[in-house]
């Protein structure tokens, strides 16, 4: 899981803390803020964006996705953790925590 505190909303700096690399806090941009379907938030590196939308069944679908490049990325590439466990994780703590509130 992560924590994240600020003010979400267009324009505004979040600090992210990770499980990932809890001694790390992320400062990213809130790019993007459409409630209830989405969200994006990065830096200069990158940007991740969470979508929400209905479906045919009459549930709700999530995605989530990062785009990570620019100049400067091959010289932090390195210093990068991969991210897919965690991704993995949010979405499946994220899907438990939606069942239990139907």
């Amino acid at each position: 899981m992560f924590e994240v505190s600020g003010r979400i909303a267009p324009g505004e700096t979040i600090s992210i803390r990770s499980t990932l690399a809890p001694k790390r806090t992320f400062k990213l941009k809130v790019k993007d803020f459409e409630p209830p379907t989405r969200l994006s938030w990065g830096d200069a590196m990158g940007t991740r964006v969470y979508s929400l939308a209905s479906n045919q069944q009459g549930g709700t679908r999530f995605s989530m996705s990062e785009m990570i490049g620019g100049p400067l990325f091959p010289l932090f590439a390195r210093m990068i953790p991969p991210f897919d466990e965690s991704f993995n994780q949010f979405a499946a703590d994220l899907k438990k925590a939606a069942e239990e509130s139907i």
